[in-house]
């Protein structure tokens, strides 16, 4: 990640800590991290519109619909060239704010939707392995035929039965017969 990304995050994250902020504006950043993930952030650095009426789009998007510190970060950033990093800034505060919160996030794709009980069982498992609370973002992927695949903190742990096919084929194919 880039040194830019990380201390502008880290702006946003002093501030909405002063204002007592911190998870609002976290909520808010997920629910815009898509908006500008995509065309809207080329939008914002299109060179054939005013950098004042790029600025103003943002203002006319966001302002008095999410917090103002989070509205007027992306105005600044937009102000200054870096739309297309708006996203990344959002995910380096999430980081930030787990990291300040003890907090893990975990996403599990499984080859069919889990029970709440599996659900809970998996992440009672994971906060006792980590020793920290665990946020879970779950995926349905067919492809992965069954078990599941875990991410989080760099991590990749992947019991499924795909993987175990591949690692099954691996083995067969450096077999001498």
């Amino acid at each position: 990640m880039n040194e830019i990304v990380k201390e502008y995050a880290a702006g946003l994250f002093a501030l909405a800590g002063e204002a007592g902020a911190e998870e609002e504006i976290l909520a808010e950043c997920h629910a815009l991290a898509p908006l500008f993930d995509r065309e809207y952030a080329r939008l914002l650095i299109n060179p054939d519109l005013a950098k004042e009426k790029r600025v103003a789009l943002v203002g006319e998007a966001l302002d008095g619909r999410v917090h103002p510190y989070l509205s007027n970060f992306a105005k600044l950033l937009t102000e200054r060239g870096l739309a297309t990093e708006i996203a990344a800034c959002f995910a380096e505060y999430e980081r930030l704010w787990c990291e300040a919160n003890g907090v893990v996030r975990v996403r599990c794709e499984s080859a069919v939707p889990l029970t709440d009980e599996q659900r809970d069982r998996l992440t009672e498992r994971l906060e006792h392995r980590t020793g920290k609370r665990i946020l879970m973002e779950y995926a349905v992927v067919p492809d992965l035929i069954g078990g599941m695949r875990l991410f989080y903190d760099n991590r990749q742990i992947d019991d499924t039965v795909k993987n175990r096919l591949r690692q099954i084929a691996e083995r067969l194919s450096g077999a001498t017969v």
